[in-house]
């Protein structure tokens, strides 16, 4: 797949449909709702998800870059705050995120990526059709370091949703991002959530969209693409002295890579759930926009996920 991932992110639009059915995706999401408006589910909220991608050459500037593995790994709380009124339910909550590189000699990518960001959500349904959802997100991101103040940036989302009839709704609004630098910072973004049958789903959204099946209470069978992706900064060159490369300290680093493949989502009761997923990577490649210089990978890489929610 050769388009840019925010190209992709307007193809895949807002994750809001497809988060509130899978608990396990880690976009913010819209709660489930009663007929009064208020959130079904207002207990506090942990998961915990890990992947691998397998190991894949690497070029930049048509030649040899290297190549890498990645294994990552996540755990998140959420907690829901009093509501501000009758109608308006916020949560917050907290993020850790890492990422550990298996290097090839020379590759010009830092050996670790790590976040760790806060998040302020509100939730509110506008009228018996519309709802809204809006979230700050500041944290720290950064590169082969520690978390610095130069790794700090803010995240945020805004969403409008309809419900035009019981099978179908959409939505728009757009997403931003202080820490990137390339035209991922600001992002029109849109949402689509159709059910053409009893047991079928089918769900546009961002980072995640797919098709669903609904096999029994408890398990869901899908097919997804999911974009991964995130944006750290790099205090030190992680090759310095790389031919056909420009200086990579003190500037930063975007990770991108979109997953493909199958799913199992699992209801085990109503305070716990399980997804495992497998399939390729066909897209993935580190780009220092402001460096022009961009490293991706040759040929698609296998991964495999596994994510966990306790509701308590």
């Amino acid at each position: 797949m050769i388009l840019r991932l925010p190209l992709l992110a307007l193809a895949l639009s807002a994750a809001l449909p497809l988060a509130a059915q899978n608990p396990t995706s880690s976009a913010p999401s819209a709660p489930a709702t009663t007929p009064s408006g208020r959130p079904a589910n207002v207990l506090v909220t942990l998961k915990f998800d890990t992947a691998y991608t397998g190991h894949a050459p690497f070029t930049a500037r048509n030649a040899p870059a290297g190549g890498f593995s990645v294994a990552q790994a996540g755990a998140e709380i959420a907690v829901p705050l009093p509501p501000l009124r009758s109608d308006i339910f916020p949560i917050v909550s907290l993020k850790y995120r890492h990422y550990s590189l298996d290097r090839d000699a020379g590759t010009p990518l830092p050996d670790r990526l790590s976040s760790l960001n806060a998040a302020f959500t509100v939730f509110t349904k506008i009228d018996a059709d519309w709802s809204l959802l809006a979230s700050v997100s500041p944290g720290v991101h950064n590169a082969g370091s520690t978390f610095s103040s130069k790794g700090f940036g803010v995240g945020v989302l805004a969403i409008a949703s309809r419900k035009f009839t019981p099978e179908f709704g959409a939505g728009f609004g757009f997403v931003y991002n202080s820490l990137s630098k390339s035209t991922g910072r600001i992002l029109p973004v849109a949402t689509l959530n159709w059910t053409p049958a009893l047991a079928w789903r089918v769900t546009l959204g961002f980072p995640r969209t797919g098709v669903i099946y609904t096999a029994s209470k408890t398990l869901d069978l899908e097919f997804t693409a999911e974009a991964d992706f995130g944006s750290f900064y790099v205090k030190d060159d992680p090759l310095p002295g790389g031919l056909n490369k420009p200086a990579l300290n003190r500037t930063r680093l975007e990770y991108q890579a979109l997953r493909v493949g199958p799913a199992l989502a699992w209801q085990a009761s109503p305070t716990f759930s399980a997804r495992v997923s497998a399939g390729a990577v066909p897209l993935l490649r580190a780009d220092y926009h402001q460096r022009n210089y961009r490293a991706s990978a040759d040929r698609a890489a296998i991964y495999v996920s596994a994510a966990l929610e306790w509701k308590f």
